[in-house]
């Protein structure tokens, strides 16, 4: 019986299980009543990270098979510098791009020395904000692309700071953007998208990518929960790989995530399954169809 046993609130021991271990959405019982403006607007938003498959153009996992590992398209050259904001105790990632010949400049002003270090590594004691702070610490993105060693190939952007990423992204211009070919980034409180402060955030920063950039790849991070968020499941933190458009062809997903390339972050719990809206195959239909009801297109 032990699936369909029954605790004291009516829950089946399974069910209260499966939440527990993240295979569930979990509510948020603070979260204000819902309502069909906050629900489309969540909708608005989401619909900006429908991923899309490359055709004849596969994926790599990069890094360790835990937090430090993230997935881009197959398509590197060792000329191509990488800009490596926030550093974590796991280096994996930057180390294997340098072993192949990668120049990384890696920014973190939390920590006072690399985990590692590598010849190909350089690091500064910034951080990244929409604009250059007074004492010179947080420094803009456009300002952070000419520390980057010069080179004819466009470079990699790999972000994991903690929230920041969204006034980052929602300020920078296009054509700062537009100078990487690839941006792995983690997307952070991603359930305060039914707040209309956040979500405007939120919406300018993912609309400012979609300029020159498509999602290719998506991983929840299960070190945060799988939540709801406007009626709808959503994780709470979310890796992204972009790809800039003329790099390669892009067609709507059929994969669904994650795939044999992810690993949990936390590994001790089994990784988010993000077969619905706007993940699964046929989102890309739906989050078209959205855009255009809010006049975007």
């Amino acid at each position: 019986m032990g699936w369909a046993m029954t605790t004291g609130s009516g829950l089946s021991i399974g069910y209260r299980i499966a939440r527990r271990l993240g295979w569930l959405p979990t509510p948020n019982p603070s979260a204000p009543r819902l309502t069909s403006e906050t629900q489309a607007r969540v909708i608005r938003t989401l619909a900006l990270l429908a991923p899309h498959d490359t055709p004849g153009l596969g994926r790599r996992r990069i890094g360790g098979d835990g937090d430090g590992g993230y997935v881009l398209a197959d398509c590197l050259t060792p000329d191509q510098a990488v800009l490596s904001l926030g550093i974590g105790p796991d280096l994996s990632f930057d180390h294997e791009l340098a072993e192949q010949g990668h120049h990384i400049v890696m920014l973190d002003h939390t920590i006072t020395a690399l985990p590692q270090t590598h010849p190909n590594f350089t690091w500064l004691h910034n951080g990244i904000g929409p604009a250059a702070s007074d004492d010179g610490v947080m420094l803009p993105l456009d300002t952070l692309l000419d520390r980057l060693p010069a080179s004819q190939a466009a470079p990699i952007l790999k972000m994991d700071v903690e929230g920041a990423e969204w006034d980052v992204l929602a300020s920078a211009a296009p054509a700062t953007l537009r100078r990487f070919a690839q941006i792995t980034l983690e997307l952070h409180t991603l359930l305060a998208l039914g707040e209309p402060g956040f979500n405007t955030t939120a919406h300018a920063a993912l609309a400012n990518l979609l300029h020159d950039f498509l999602p290719i790849h998506v991983h929840g991070n299960n070190f945060g929960i799988l939540g709801q968020v406007g009626g709808l499941p959503c994780p709470e933190t979310l890796e992204v790989t972009y790809l800039r458009h003329d790099l390669a062809q892009f067609a709507p997903s059929t994969t669904w995530f994650p795939t044999p390339l992810d690993r949990p972050n936390f590994d001790e719990l089994p990784d988010h399954l993000l077969w619905f809206f706007p993940f699964a195959p046929g989102s890309a239909a739906l989050a078209l169809a959205s855009r255009q009801a809010s006049c975007e297109f």
